[in-house]
C-alpha cells in the first residue's frame, strides 16, 4: 500500500511540474525566435526541453527552454528529418536524416562534447546493455544495421567496430571492444 501511495505523489508532482512548465511556455514568441513552424513538448521530463521544426527547411532539433523569457539552449541543430527525445538519464538519442539514422550525444551527460557522433547512414539500431547489476550501469553498446547486414559500432565515436556481415542480431559475437 505504501508503494502505491508513494507512486500517487511521484505521479502528481510529475504532472504538477509537466503543467506548470506548459502554461508558462512562451510558444508563440519561441517559434517566432527559432524561426519554427512547429514545436513538440517532451513531456515526459517537465525540464523546458523540447523540439523545433525549421519554417524553411523542415528540420527538426531540440533546445530547452530556460524558464525565463524565451531564453533556449540549442542542444541539437535543426538539422534532421527526426529526432527522438532523451532518454531519462540517457547518454544519446537517435536522430534521423534521408530515411538512415545516427546517434547525437546528449549535452547533459557530454556537456561542450555534445555532438553527432554516428552518421545517419544505418537503418536500425539495437542498444545492449552488457554487465548491468546492483552495483553497476554495465556498458551500452549499439548494434547497428548497414545494407541490411548487422554491425557493432561505438557510439560515442561513430568507430565501425566489426564488419557488417551477420544477417540476424543472435549472429553478432559479443563485443570486444571497451566502450
Amino acid at each position: 500500500m505504501k508503494k502505491i501511495k508513494i507512486t500517487a505523489i511521484l505521479l502528481l508532482a510529475l504532472f504538477a511540474i509537466s503543467s506548470s512548465f506548459a502554461q508558462g511556455f512562451p510558444e508563440k514568441e519561441m517559434k517566432k525566435k527559432l524561426k519554427a513552424s512547429k514545436i513538440e513538448m517532451d513531456g515526459g521530463n517537465g525540464d523546458g526541453v523540447f523540439k523545433a521544426q525549421s519554417k524553411k527547411t523542415k528540420k527538426w532539433g531540440i533546445y530547452q527552454w530556460m524558464y525565463e523569457g524565451t531564453d533556449v539552449k540549442e542542444m541539437i541543430p535543426m538539422e534532421y528529418d527526426k529526432v527522438d527525445d532523451f532518454p531519462f538519464n540517457g547518454a544519446f538519442t537517435t536522430v534521423y536524416n534521408d530515411g538512415k539514422l545516427g546517434i547525437y550525444l546528449c549535452e547533459w551527460s557530454y556537456g561542450d562534447d555534445a555532438k553527432q557522433t554516428v552518421p545517419c547512414e544505418y537503418e536500425k539500431i539495437k542498444k545492449y546493455t552488457v554487465g548491468a547489476d546492483d552495483y553497476s550501469a554495465g556498458q551500452l553498446y549499439t548494434a547497428f544495421m548497414k545494407d541490411g547486414k548487422w554491425g557493432w559500432v561505438n557510439w560515442k565515436t561513430g568507430e565501425e567496430k566489426s564488419e557488417f556481415i551477420y544477417d540476424e542480431l543472435d549472429d553478432l559475437p559479443y563485443p570486444k571492444y571497451e566502450q
